[in-house]
């Protein structure tokens, strides 16, 4: 295949895009802490109030948003929780799903931010599209962009955790990931099609992290060390290859679904 060199205006386009965008990520993050927030919380925000579902997103369509580890978007919320600027709602729709709303404070902040952003975005406007579409042709001869025909779901891989105690799951195979059987729950009532103890954290990690929640981001680390072994490998493939196939959702008796370990098992296989 004959390789087609990139002309030199594509890579001026390229960085006058990339500068133009650092350049707004610059001020926007002085804007959020002359507002009293960090650049992380304004992304929150933002991730809440643009979210199309009127009932507000979890924290794991938030973690989606800002490209975060699941435990990293739980503690950014107990954060911005504590500050006041948002809150955990329980779905009315299904209990075991937990919302984010916008405290009256954290929506009048993020207005005011909002309205400068759009502003600077006015400003920029003359020039990063320009740099934008100048790209396109490039893309078409080298073969890149988006090809037609292609499915919106191809590749995609639905993985949500849930609480056995809680029932059978409305969508989606449920797979028990904790080491030990839940506690009072008779087989015959059990809400899950398979367990996979063998994935779940060692004895000594689960003794150890106690759900304790200051414990929660060495517990995960730890965790994903235990993940990364080769007894665990075909196990994570098998259980990829099913979410594949259809939604999965991991099921576990901790009451705390946001710090589990079926949590940190979701993010992993999610960034496999």
């Amino acid at each position: 295949m004959i390789r087609v060199p990139l002309p030199q205006s594509a890579y001026a386009r390229l960085l006058a895009l990339r500068t133009g965008l650092r350049h707004f990520e610059a001020w926007s993050a002085r804007q959020a802490r002359a507002a009293g927030l960090t650049p992380a919380q304004h992304q929150l925000l933002l991730a809440i109030r643009g979210h199309s579902a009127p009932e507000g997103p979890t924290i794991g369509e938030v973690a989606d948003y800002l490209l975060l580890r699941h435990h990293s978007a739980v503690g950014l919320v107990d954060r911005a929780e504590a500050a006041g600027l948002v809150e955990r709602l329980r779905s009315e729709a299904d209990h075991r799903v937990v919302r984010l709303r916008l405290t009256e404070e954290g929506a009048a902040r993020l207005e005011t931010l909002s309205e400068l952003h759009l502003e600077e975005l006015d400003r920029l406007a003359l020039d990063l599209p320009a740099a934008w579409a100048g790209l396109a042709p490039v893309q078409r001869a080298h073969g890149l962009g988006a090809k037609p025909g292609g499915s919106s779901r191809g590749g995609t891989v639905e993985i949500s955790i849930g609480r056995v105690y809680d029932g059978e799951p409305e969508a989606g195979r449920a797979v028990l990931v904790d080491r030990l059987w839940p506690r009072g729950l008779a087989k015959a009532d059990a809400p899950f099609v398979k367990w996979l103890k063998e994935l779940a954290p060692s004895s000594e990690l689960r003794k150890w992290y106690g759900h304790r929640p200051e414990r929660f981001e060495e517990f995960a680390r730890r965790y994903r060390e235990e993940l990364c072994g080769e007894a665990s490998s075909p196990l994570l493939e098998a259980l990829g290859a099913m979410a594949r196939d259809e939604p999965v959702v991991l099921m576990t008796a901790t009451r705390d679904l946001e710090r589990s370990g079926a949590a940190v098992l979701r993010d992993v296989l999610l960034s496999r």
